[in-house]
């Protein structure tokens, strides 16, 4: 953990700068509307799944809409876009607040999911890999350990917070608390920025002058456009890698409940291991992010889901509680390493120019799987099939995503000879 000293010490502003954004991206996040889940159907009567679907279809359709939004951090200077869309993101908080009926709260999920899912964690991740690129990968897992730091307080505050108002206030205390700080933080935390933004504008003009009027032996950095990206064969051999730790993570703990049942383990214990996964998560979010500065993103993104892939396998053979730690402590493990790999994995394989637009397309797949994985699951259940089962059929699926992500990386070497 030295090897994150330094940049603390040099960059503490923008880490900082990250680590805010990621941690009020929370007010779009799953976790987070989930909390007020049982007040807005009991509300707006919704059933169960009348309140999913609506919910399902508005992150369908923030995830459409991201792959026009996402361009525009790559085209508006930081501190504006920054302030903006956490400005637009209280706004939809208090959308939120002023839901009468099911196309109010479709538009405001909509928002919520856009602006805090989106947007705010793009632009962190963005800054990270911009402008950190010879840490990108310390620089992204300290950011991230924003979000990782909302999960473990915010639920319990939320909590605390319904005791003495309703939901609909909560909600507007949510948004308030956004506008009157994290304006004032961003300013604060990027008062240098037109000069770290400049130095990266002539490192980018500098490598291109370098790759196209000298015959240096060093490889060309390829600023690639999100078209070329969607034109790359590679592109769609990467991503069932990158994106299957979220599509099984999502799918099994959206049934999570019934899981629980059908192993016969009590829902008190069960509860008790979301802190050994937190620990997990934070702790292999930093030491691979470490990994990433030195073996690069692209070396290690096939196997972020090889750990998830074992632990089902496990969770598939055993009733053990035992086995119920040992699967949260492997997921822990594929969930901080997809943190840690994902956002510099585009940075190093595309290039920083065009990076939000181009991560926007991933994100564009990888919030489509989340949003089917748990429809998935439950029509399998629905059909008799046991926990164990689709268990098993989880990880055959893993071991083919990584597969097939090897195949793209010893391409990808191929290529680059």
């Amino acid at each position: 953990m030295n090897s994150f000293v330094p940049l603390i010490r040099n960059e503490w502003r923008l880490l900082l700068f990250g680590f805010v954004l990621m941690f009020f991206s929370s007010a779009g996040q799953t976790y987070f509307i989930a909390l007020f889940g049982g007040e807005i159907r009991q509300e707006l009567s919704l059933s169960h799944s009348e309140f999913g679907a609506i919910y399902s279809f508005a992150t369908l359709a923030s995830a459409v809409a991201l792959l026009w939004t996402g361009s525009f951090i790559d085209r508006i200077a930081l501190p504006k876009v920054s302030i903006g869309v956490i400005l637009l993101l209280a706004l939809s908080c208090v959308l939120m607040s002023f839901s009468q009926n099911s196309a109010m709260l479709f538009l405001a999920i909509f928002l919520l999911r856009q602006l805090g899912q989106g947007l705010t964690s793009m632009t962190a991740s963005t800054a990270m890999m911009r402008y950190l690129a010879a840490s990108k990968g310390k620089a992204n897992s300290l950011s991230n350990m924003g979000y990782s730091a909302a999960e473990a307080v915010i639920p319990t505050i939320i909590i605390l917070l319904l005791v003495s108002f309703n939901w609909r206030q909560v909600w507007l205390i949510v948004a308030a608390l956004i506008v009157v700080v994290v304006p004032v933080l961003i300013l604060s935390l990027l008062n240098n920025h037109s000069s770290r933004h400049e130095l990266y504008c002539n490192e980018i003009e500098d490598r291109s002058t370098l790759d196209n009027n000298t015959k240096l032996t060093t490889p060309k950095v390829r600023q690639w456009t999100r078209p070329e990206v969607i034109r790359d064969p590679l592109f769609y051999l990467f991503v069932p890698g990158l994106v299957s730790q979220s599509l099984l993570y999502t799918g099994f703990m959206f049934h999570q409940i019934h899981l629980v049942e059908e192993k016969g383990w009590s829902l008190l214990v069960w509860g008790s291991l979301y802190f050994l996964f937190s620990i997990t998560t934070i702790v292999a979010s930093l030491t691979v992010g470490a990994w990433v500065d030195k073996v690069g993103a692209v070396r290690l993104a096939p196997f972020v889901t090889l750990p998830m892939a074992i632990g089902l396998l496990l969770l598939s053979g055993s009733d053990s509680t035992l086995v119920a730690g040992v699967f949260m402590f492997m997921m822990g493990l594929s969930t901080g390493s997809q943190a840690a790999v994902s956002a510099p994995f585009y940075a190093e394989r595309y290039g920083r120019l065009h990076f939000a637009s181009i991560k926007s397309l991933g994100t564009f797949v990888m919030v489509l799987m989340t949003a089917i994985s748990p429809v998935i699951l439950g029509l399998f259940i629905d059909r008799g099939f046991s926990m164990n089962i689709l268990a098993l059929g989880g990880s055959i699926y893993a071991c083919l995503a990584i597969s097939i992500a090897y195949i793209g990386y010893r391409l990808s070497l191929q290529r680059d000879l």
